[in-house]
């Protein structure tokens, strides 16, 4: 294996002869994480110290566990060419976030939020810290929601039956970002 300083915003890549090549990085790294209810990182981002979330080069991957927390998959981002990468061209950023005033038990269910938020019609959102209907928080495995019929302050969750959930009690957040709105692969 022979080391290239000559990129070292990529941690791998295919050197001369089809020869894996370890790039590596003399500074140090931000790292992001998106943590499942057993705190385990199932978004991880990297990427240079001092680069934004708002930026495009962070290395994302989406890992999967078993049962007793051990590591079973890890998933690379599909970039703009259609690819699955681990490249540094992503952004982590999260776009919007809302405080939650209430979710309904019904089929869809409603979320309503504190004020207007930004969220559209399609966009994938994740929520943390609703007490009552815990089951809508994210635990890392498929209980990211798509957003449709977006009022000022009100949303559906398209899809998502909640008459059997736990009622809503109070707080919680609900966002958007960049990071669950990939697709893995």
């Amino acid at each position: 294996m022979t080391a290239d300083t000559a990129q070292v915003n990529r941690p791998d890549g295919w050197g001369p002869d089809n020869q894996r090549t370890l790039n590596y990085q003399t500074s140090e790294v931000s790292l992001v994480a998106l943590n499942d209810s057993n705190g385990n990182p199932v978004f991880l981002g990297r990427a240079k110290t001092g680069t934004g979330l708002d930026e495009e080069k962070w290395q994302i991957r989406k890992i999967t566990y078993d049962s007793n927390q051990g590591v079973t998959r890890v998933e690379w981002p599909e970039n703009s060419r259609g690819a699955n990468s681990e490249n540094f061209e992503f952004f982590w950023n999260n776009e919007n976030s809302a405080t939650v005033t209430g979710i309904t038990n019904a089929n869809p269910g409603v979320v309503t939020t504190s004020a207007a938020h930004n969220f559209t019609n399609g966009d994938k959102v994740y929520f943390q810290d609703v007490v009552g209907m815990t089951e809508v928080n994210f635990d890392g495995t498929d209980n990211i929601y798509t957003v449709a019929n977006v009022a000022a302050t009100t949303f559906e969750l398209s899809g998502t039956d909640t008459t059997a959930f736990t009622a809503y009690s109070s707080g919680g957040t609900v966002s958007d970002a960049d990071v669950v709105n990939y697709t893995y692969g």
